[in-house]
């Protein structure tokens, strides 16, 4: 995710492919294009060269010089990030990022989400992102699923419908680990914030919270600009189809509102182009890039609970960064 798999060398062609590809014929659709791609080049790849001058190039052309799918599926991706950061999304744009990916034959998750916001479809567009992201990931297997889709529509996706004493007392039990743990401090997390438990009805289901445990070990806050945060490091960090779909989703509810959460309110807006936003998200995604650990798929963490969370932090390797010494004693970023 994020230019993996992309080399130093090859940041003039893929800055010359999303060139070509995103600005139309009357310039960007947007000013926060040019600014997001100038700062994720620049901290992902060390690349500072000048945007405006890039010249052309077709789809054809890159194709060959990108042969491994993941460097070709990377680059449609920031492709559509891009798109995400409009509103509303120009049709001409998403016609010509389409047009990119199949050439280079990539389809995907990203791809349909960016398809339906397109099509001004908020419902379809909410429906897939909660069942592509890597929310619908956790649930899949959960038979309960589309009897209360059928009930409560959406919000089964994300939230706890019906109370589930069980869920709820492995949660409140993590109130009991030793101070200083990974538990007790997911047990804080929710104190302060005053949110309900996990099997409390109005509460996040488990699958929404298995971020809420990144939120933790990662010091990423909940505010808007917190959860672009994490979302971005968990796209770097996971090999989850739906991590990178969590993360776009996340741009269209808190910078162009394109998207419905269930979660949120419709009130946030403009969260990445404030001052520092697009810096502190490529910086996220540069600590994803270096966790040590996939935190979707390779995590047991209530095995963990009872683990001190600085060797968590520790073994995850986010000690050994300047954005993360403030985290040994538990603290947030701010």
């Amino acid at each position: 995710m994020f230019l993996l798999h992309t080399s130093v060398g090859q940041a003039p062609l893929l800055a010359a492919a999303v060139v070509s590809a995103c600005r139309l014929s009357g310039g960007w659709a947007d000013p926060l294009q040019p600014r997001l791609l100038r700062v994720l080049f620049a901290q992902l790849l060390g690349w500072q060269g000048d945007l405006e001058a890039q010249p052309a190039i077709t789809p054809a052309a890159v194709a060959l010089a990108l042969p491994l799918p993941a460097q070709r599926r990377e680059l449609i991706e920031l492709m559509v990030a891009l798109e995400m950061v409009c509103r509303p999304i120009p049709p001409p744009l998403q016609a010509s990022v389409q047009h990119w990916a199949a050439v280079l034959q990539v389809d995907g998750r990203s791809l349909r989400l960016a398809r339906d916001l397109v099509g001004h479809s908020q419902a379809l567009a909410t429906a897939d992102f909660y069942r592509l992201c890597w929310i619908g990931d956790g649930e899949r297997d959960d038979p309960r699923l589309p009897e209360r889709l059928r009930h409560y529509g959406l919000r089964a996706f994300a939230l706890t419908v019906e109370a589930d004493a069980v869920v709820r007392e492995r949660w409140r039990a993590l109130a009991r680990c030793p101070e200083g743990s990974l538990g007790s401090a997911m047990a804080r997390f929710y104190a302060e914030r005053g949110f309900r438990l996990p099997g409390e009805v109005g509460g996040g289901n488990e699958a929404l919270a298995q971020h809420d445990w990144v939120h933790v070990v990662a010091g990423y806050d909940t505010t808007p600009i917190g959860e672009l945060e994490v979302t971005a490091f968990m796209a770097a960090a996971s090999r989850s189809p739906g991590a990178m779909v969590g993360f776009l989703g996340a741009v269209s509810i808190y910078e162009t509102g394109l998207l419905r959460s269930v979660v949120v309110g419709p009130d946030y807006a403009h969260t990445l182009a404030s001052p520092g936003g697009p810096e502190r998200v490529a910086a996220a995604i540069a600590r994803g890039r270096r966790c040590r650990v996939d935190p979707l798929l390779e995590v047991a963490y209530f095995a963990l609970a009872a683990e001190p969370l600085v060797q968590i932090r520790r073994d995850w390797g986010l000690l050994d960064d300047a954005v993360a010494s403030g985290l040994a004693s538990g603290g947030q970023p701010s």
